[in-house]
């Protein structure tokens, strides 16, 4: 029988609720959210901004990326990246400071895969974590999503894993100096991008609902 996507965000949540609760740590034991503060990126109703967002988030796995020069084509990415959560904010489908810390998430990915073309790159602490953490989880998300191989618990790690990364950068590209991973208090825009992420990477994925 075939699982609707409603089943499958609630099988989601269970999973992440466990797991928080055989793992509660100061990154994760913050206060509940409320309902969430954006409509979702994924379904039958995704429009074509949403899109567009998703596929600058794909695209960071592009060749074109691949130098260490900041050619036309990262600047361009970065470009449609920002012209399209300005539209998602000024039409109401995206709080702005999710949109930050989206936007703080992204520059920082683009940033780490144009300096691992630097050998001397790969000995700079601290940001080269959590950045190829970022990087990484994107990776699995959209492979998952391309070969329809969705596990509510992996997907779940992959949302925990990137509520700590994105909280850490949006400190860190801030100009703030953040504290240890592990330690890291992951803030309630900070847990929203990440749901918001995961959703936008899986797609749609025969998960509309029915």
């Amino acid at each position: 029988m075939k699982t609707t996507r409603r089943e499958f965000i609630r099988h989601v949540g269970v999973a992440l609720g466990s797991l928080m609760a055989m793992r509660c740590v100061p990154v994760s034991c913050y206060e509940p959210l409320p309902e969430p503060i954006t409509p979702s990126p994924t379904g039958s109703n995704a429009g074509p901004i949403w899109t567009d967002l998703r596929e600058c988030w794909v695209d960071l796995g592009n060749p074109d990326l691949q130098s260490f020069e900041d050619t036309d084509f990262p600047r361009e990415l970065r470009q449609r990246h920002d012209d399209a959560l300005a539209a998602l904010v000024a039409g109401g489908e995206l709080d702005a400071a999710v949109a930050d810390e989206i936007a703080a998430a992204f520059e920082e990915a683009v940033a780490h895969i144009q300096r691992q073309q630097a050998s001397c790159y790969l000995f700079q602490p601290p940001g080269f974590t959590p950045r190829e953490n970022l990087v990484q989880q994107a990776q699995i998300l959209d492979e998952m999503a391309k070969e329809g191989d969705l596990d509510a618990e992996t997907v779940a790690q992959a949302q925990e894993a990137l509520e700590r990364d994105i909280a850490w950068l949006a400190q860190f590209h801030a100009g703030e100096i953040p504290g240890e991973m592990d330690e890291i208090e992951v803030t309630p825009e900070a847990a929203e991008t990440a749901r918001i992420l995961v959703e936008l990477l899986l797609g749609d994925q025969g998960f509309g609902d029915s």
